[in-house]
């Protein structure tokens, strides 16, 4: 009966070690989950040459896997997430079908072995959350790599050039490793990389000048980074769809290539607490939909050129320098969202479409709360109101009470 089986869960058992393995020598997948008291994997697993799953995830006890594991010729898939674990078997010329290893939440784990290499058809490599210092320049011979997670890596300190032999890599998550001060230039041969998150990576002061190259990449994250600038080659990126830059600090100057990156539907731009003015090309942006400047202090104006952005649905201008919209934003008939909350905005546009497109429009904190209407669609000053307008202005507010918008 145990040589025919081809699934064995004992998640959620109470063993300190798993039984004598030898008898399952047809057994497929084994889940040891869960087993909070599980301190050993009796080595008779080496008898089972089938085994394509093992899962062993959150047995928090078990500090080590059978130096056989490391040894398996059809094994799949190997999940140790969140074990005691501090070091992974990997033999030379084994494990060459392994497609997935996840590690993640092993906080013993410092180091991973130059025979990593080996592991020619894994496609998914989960790091994140351990406590590696550096990844071996083995990692280059992951071809099949498309998948490499190793957010939440706080002592990881550089990344190896041979990164850039990954050529099949779409994801990579480097999230919250403070120490990273910078990539290397090789990252710009990724040229399957379609994600690249770097967000809250608190040393890293620029990206490679190479990254106009990633010419499939579609989201770049870089939300409180310590970046200054961003490269002029950005406007390379033409497939880029996401630009996240919130947070950064630092970040004084947005290029003017920026308009060349015509897919791009999301830019974040809040508490970019330097950046001063946003360049003329913004208008070549026509697939951009969310535009997010909230609390740039700096930032006194916005480019006529705005008004080309006719695609726009979302425009969070809270807590910016700015004292007026330029009056081409009449000509954004899709925006939903309007935040001029705490703005010196002395004028507002009267335009009856975008009123009638607006679900939600913020100005808390905003002093000049009087929009009134005009005849021909132009900025108006509430400082120029005659009494005869003082019945279309509560029209108006009514109108926009109706629309359920908040002030």
């Amino acid at each position: 009966m145990a040589t025919e089986l081809k699934v064995l869960d004992l998640s959620y058992c109470t063993l300190r070690t798993t039984p004598d393995l030898s008898a399952f020598k047809g057994l497929e997948i084994l889940i040891l989950a869960h087993c909070g008291d599980l301190e050993e994997i009796h080595p008779t697993i080496k008898d089972i040459k089938t085994l394509v799953s093992l899962k062993v995830n959150y047995c928090w006890k078990l500090k080590e896997l059978p130096r056989e594991v490391g040894r398996m010729e059809e094994l799949r898939e190997l999940i140790i997430q969140e074990t005691s674990i501090r070091e992974i078997p990997i033999s030379r010329g084994f494990l060459t079908k392994l497609e997935t290893l996840n590690a993640s939440w092993c906080t013993l784990l410092t180091r991973l072995p130059k025979s990593l290499g080996s592991l020619m058809s894994l496609t998914q490599l989960n790091l994140s959350h351990t406590n590696i210092e550096e990844l071996p320049e083995s990692i280059g011979s992951l071809k099949k790599l498309e998948t490499l997670d190793a957010s939440f890596c706080v002592l990881l300190l550089h990344m190896p050039n041979s990164i850039g032999d990954l050529e099949s890599l779409s994801c990579l998550n480097l999230t919250y490793c403070h120490k990273l001060a910078q990539l290397p230039d090789s990252i710009g041969s990724l040229v399957s990389l379609q994600r690249l998150l770097l967000s809250r990576c608190h040393s890293l002061k620029q990206i490679p000048d190479l990254i106009g190259k990633l010419t499939s990449l579609t989201e770049l994250l870089l939300e409180s980074t310590d970046i200054e600038e961003l490269l002029e080659s950005i406007g390379s990126l033409k497939e880029l769809k996401i630009l996240d830059a919130s947070y950064c600090k630092s970040l004084a100057r947005i290029p003017n290539s920026i308009g060349n990156s015509t897919s791009l539907s999301h830019l974040d731009l809040k508490e970019c607490h330097k950046l001063a003015r946003l360049p003329d090309s913004m208008g070549s942006l026509m697939s951009l939909q969310q535009l997010l400047l909230s609390r740039c202090h700096l930032l006194k104006q916005i480019p006529d050129s705005i008004g080309k952005l006719t695609s726009l649905t979302k425009l969070l201008l809270e807590s910016t320098a700015i004292e007026e919209l330029p009056t081409s934003i009449g000509n954004m008939q899709n925006i939903r969202m309007l935040d001029i909350s705490g703005t010196p905005i002395k004028e507002l546009l009267d335009n009856p479409g975008i009123l009638a497109e607006l679900q939600e429009f913020k100005a808390s904190g905003w002093k000049n709360l009087e929009w009134s209407p005009s005849n021909n669609g132009q900025l108006v000053s509430p400082n120029n109101l005659g009494l005869d307008k003082l019945k279309k202005l509560s029209e108006l507010r009514s109108r926009v009470l109706a629309l359920g918008i908040t002030c």
